[in-house]
C-alpha cells in the first residue's frame, strides 16, 4: 500500500501544480518540478515514503519520452540533418566545456571539479527541451534542427561520462579511456542500426497488419525497453537505446500513428520523471552555493545561445 500511496501523492500534487502553472501561462514542467520539491525530502517533511520507487518509475518516463522522440525521426531525416547538427553540437559542446572549466577555475575549484563543471553545462536535457517545445508549439523545422543537435550532444555525453567516470574513480585521463568508450559506442550503433533496419520495420509491419492497437503498443514499448537495456549493457545511456528503438519503429512508415498511441502512457511516466527531478532540489544547497549557481546559470544562458547560434550560422 505504501507504493500506491506514494504514487497517489505524486500524481495528485502534480495535477494541482500543473493546473496552477497553466493558469499562469507557464510551462507545466515548472509545475512538475514544484510538485517534486513539495513532496520531496528537502522542504518541510517528506510526503513520499519510498523515493527509490519513484526514481525507478521516472526511468520508465525517460525511456518512453525518448521512444516518442525517435518515432518522429526517420534515418533519412537524421542523415539529412547529420553534418550540420553534428558540427553545431561539437562547436557548442566545445564552447561550453571551455566556459564551464573557466567558471570553475574562477570559483577556485580543482582541475577535476572544473572538468565536471564543463561537462555538466555542455550537455542539454533533451527531454526538458522537447517537452517545452511541444507546449509552446514550436515550428517543425526548428524542432528538427534542435533535436538533431541534441541527439549528437547525447552521443558526446556518452564519451564525457566515460572520461569523467574514470577521473572520479581516480584513474588518469588518457586516450585509452576515450578510445574504448568511442569504440563501444560505435559498435553498439553499428550493430543496432544494421540488425535493427533488417528486422524491426518488417516485424512492425507484420504486427500492424493484425490491426490491434493494444498489440502494437505492447510491441513498441517492449522493443524500447529491450534496446534501452542493451544500451545500458553496452555502457551507453538507456535514453539512446530507446531513441534508436523509436527510429527503427518509424521505418515501418507508421511512426506518427504509433507516437499518438504511445502518448498517454508516455505523458504519465514523463510527469513522474519531472517530479523526481524536482525531488532532488535542495533549497539549502542552493542558498549555500548561490555564487556557483549564479555563475553557472549565466554561463548556460549566454554560452548556449552563443555556441549554438555560431555553430548553426556557420552551417547555413
Amino acid at each position: 500500500h505504501g507504493f500506491v500511496r506514494d504514487l497517489a501523492v505524486v500524481l495528485c500534487v502534480a495535477a494541482v501544480t500543473t493546473v496552477l502553472f497553466q493558469r499562469l501561462r507557464q510551462p507545466v514542467v515548472l509545475g512538475y518540478l514544484l510538485a517534486g520539491l513539495i513532496v520531496g525530502p528537502h522542504l518541510f517533511f517528506q510526503l513520499v515514503g519510498d523515493t527509490g520507487t519513484i526514481q525507478t518509475l521516472s526511468e520508465l518516463g525517460v525511456i518512453l519520452l525518448m521512444l516518442s522522440i525517435g518515432l518522429e525521426f526517420r534515418f533519412a531525416k537524421l542523415v539529412e540533418l547529420g553534418p550540420s547538427a553534428a558540427f553545431a553540437a561539437v562547436v557548442q559542446v566545445g564552447v561550453m566545456l571551455w566556459l564551464g572549466f573557466s567558471a570553475g577555475h574562477l570559483l577556485g575549484w580543482s582541475g577535476r571539479e572544473c572538468l565536471f563543471a564543463g561537462g555538466i553545462v555542455a550537455v542539454s536535457s533533451t527531454l526538458l527541451i522537447r517537452k517545452v517545445f511541444t507546449e509552446l508549439h514550436v515550428e517543425a523545422k526548428i524542432r528538427e534542427i534542435v533535436t538533431g543537435i541534441l541527439v549528437f550532444e547525447d552521443l558526446v555525453a556518452v564519451l564525457l561520462l566515460a572520461v569523467l567516470g574514470a577521473l572520479s574513480a581516480g584513474e588518469q585521463l588518457d586516450a585509452g579511456v576515450l578510445g574504448e568508450a568511442a569504440l563501444r559506442l560505435g559498435v553498439f550503433l553499428a550493430l543496432t542500426i544494421g540488425i535493427g533496419l533488417a528486422v524491426v520495420p518488417r516485424a512492425m509491419r507484420a504486427i500492424l497488419s493484425v490491426k490491434r492497437k493494444e498489440t502494437v503498443l505492447v510491441a513498441s514499448i517492449g522493443l524500447s525497453f529491450a534496446l534501452a537495456l542493451c544500451a545500458d549493457k553496452a555502457g551507453c545511456s538507456q535514453a539512446l537505446g530507446a531513441f534508436l528503438a523509436g527510429m527503427l519503429i518509424a521505418e515501418s512508415g507508421q511512426g506518427e500513428w504509433i507516437e499518438e498511441l504511445v502518448r498517454p502512457v508516455r505523458d504519465m511516466f514523463a510527469a513522474i520523471f519531472f517530479v523526481s527531478v524536482g525531488m532532488l532540489i535542495d533549497p539549502r544547497l542552493l542558498a549555500q552555493h548561490w555564487p556557483a549557481v549564479l555563475v553557472l546559470t549565466l554561463v548556460v544562458l549566454v554560452g548556449k545561445v552563443a555556441g549554438v547560434s555560431f555553430g548553426t550560422f556557420l552551417t547555413g
